[in-house]
């Protein structure tokens, strides 16, 4: 299918240390770590690192930080704030002609100092039932007809060493590229209360409790230690549980202590993962990194069940203003799921963790440059194999025999990206990308081909409100 998009967007002041996911420089934050001379924490949404200015064009960092950093205006009685308003109309020729419109709008509000708030709306219709560019993934098919979503909106106050959030947060885990295993964007923004502590320059905590579903009574919980021993090293550490319960559960909510104890002895068996990441810079411009999910791992083995494990490596090189990665990722059968439906590790049907989901393993090759800015363009190519395994099929009590990874028929997928993009005077750019995938064995049914193609073109202005 090829499809072709035209957005204006209406730009102020989007509130500090976050791109929003989706936007076209967001790759840029990630890439330019590699040119940090201190590996910092890898919780997102984070600021610029603050080595990008050394490599990359400054009109490039200009544009980053005007998104991380903007300046905002002053409103008499509220302090500094500011808004964004989105207004896309895409069209897509596939099968047939399918329309979509939306409006959205981020608004952000400093009444103190210390303190922030921010909110963004979106609407939109169409005549398939998905969502126009530039809005978040989230939307699709949720239902029909006219869409009116809350994507996030939160209060924030920072103090010293301390900082506190409550409200629907977006959260991104680890420091991998193209995916992370614990915590990532790939589910909706949840309703939490977050705390964080940096006690120290090496060292930071983090720790939220979400609710994923009020009318179940299912929530969230994680916490993450982030340690720098050395400037170019740096190790993440991270428990998360999923559980459902009639009221909120203190324990698990509890910070400062380890839940997976609690979790065995004390509760009916809630869905509990380990993870650790780690980022080493052997020199500046290479950033090698990992990360490991325990979600289950059998040290009984009479039970003669399977461990979940899921683990990624990847390099991240800058140079100049070209940014080169590589990426493999394995996610074993069972991982993210339970034998308790209601502890399967989703948020609004999508996983928390990684989108590849269980029983999956993928290589990814990216490039992106921006040495003739204005302009910057990438290619990226992966290949994935997908078995039969689903989040959805729960886990075995009893002995299970099939070990082969990936299981039953796998499914190939080969895929190829491009996209450049333009950033010209006023606030104006233009978008451009196309892809296409081949897929064998699709559907999981043997000898069954088929391929994919899309291709897309936005305009997109950015005015101050």
């Amino acid at each position: 299918m090829a499809g072709i998009a035209l957005l204006v967007v209406l730009s102020g002041f989007l509130g500090e240390g976050w791109v929003p996911s989706g936007h076209p420089l967001a790759a840029w934050v990630l890439a330019s770590r590699a040119s940090d001379p201190v590996v910092r924490p890898a919780v997102f949404p984070g600021d610029l690192p603050s080595g990008a200015a050394d490599g990359l064009p400054e009109g490039l960092v200009e544009r980053l930080r005007s998104i991380l950093e903007p300046e905002g205006s002053e409103v008499d009685g509220l302090g500094r704030a500011g808004a964004v308003l989105l207004a896309a109309a895409e069209a897509e020729d596939s099968a047939s002609l399918e329309t979509r419109a939306g409006l959205s709008l981020d608004a952000f509000l400093e009444p103190a100092g210390g303190l922030h708030l921010r909110e963004r709306l979106s609407v939109w219709a169409s005549s398939d039932e998905r969502q126009p560019g530039g809005f978040t993934p989230f939307h699709e098919g949720a239902e029909q007809g006219r869409h009116l979503y809350v994507d996030w909106g939160f209060a924030a106050w920072h103090g010293g060493q301390f900082e506190a959030s409550i409200g629907r947060i977006p959260q991104v885990w680890g420091p991998c590229r193209y995916t992370n295993l614990l915590v990532s964007e790939n589910s909706p923004p949840m309703d939490m209360l977050r705390l964080a502590w940096d006690p120290a320059p090496w060292l930071a905590f983090t720790s939220f409790t979400s609710t994923l579903d009020s009318d179940s009574g299912t929530y969230l919980s994680a916490h993450r230690l982030d340690v720098s021993p050395y400037p170019w090293l740096g190790f993440g550490l991270s428990e998360a549980i999923l559980f459902a319960s009639e009221g909120l559960e203190l324990a698990y909510m509890n910070p400062a202590i380890p839940w997976y104890p609690v979790q065995w002895n004390e509760r009916d068996d809630d869905n509990a993962m380990l993870a650790a990441d780690a980022s080493v810079r052997p020199f500046r411009g290479l950033e090698l990194y990992g990360e490991i999910l325990v979600d289950d791992l059998q040290y009984q083995t009479e039970w003669g069940r399977p461990s979940r494990l899921g683990w990624t490596a990847g390099a991240g090189a800058l140079t100049g203003a070209t940014a080169i990665t590589a990426e493999y990722t394995r996610i074993d059968r069972f991982v993210y799921s339970q034998k308790h439906p209601r502890n399967f590790y989703l948020h609004d049907g999508d996983i928390i963790g990684s989108a590849l989901g269980p029983d999956c393993d993928r290589v990814t090759l990216g490039v992106s440059t921006a040495e003739i800015w204005p302009v910057t363009a990438g290619l990226r190519i992966e290949h994935a194999r997908h078995g039969e395994g689903t989040v959805y099929e729960g886990y075995p009590d009893s002995l299970f025999s099939d070990d082969a990874f990936p299981s039953g028929v796998v499914e190939h997928s080969t895929g190829v990206a491009l996209d450049a993009s333009v950033y010209l005077g006023y606030g104006l750019e233009a978008h451009a990308t196309a892809a296409r995938r081949w897929i064998r064995n699709l559907g999981h049914a043997r000898g069954m081909e088929g391929e994919e193609t899309e291709a897309g073109i936005e305009a997109v202005a950015r005015f101050g409100l």
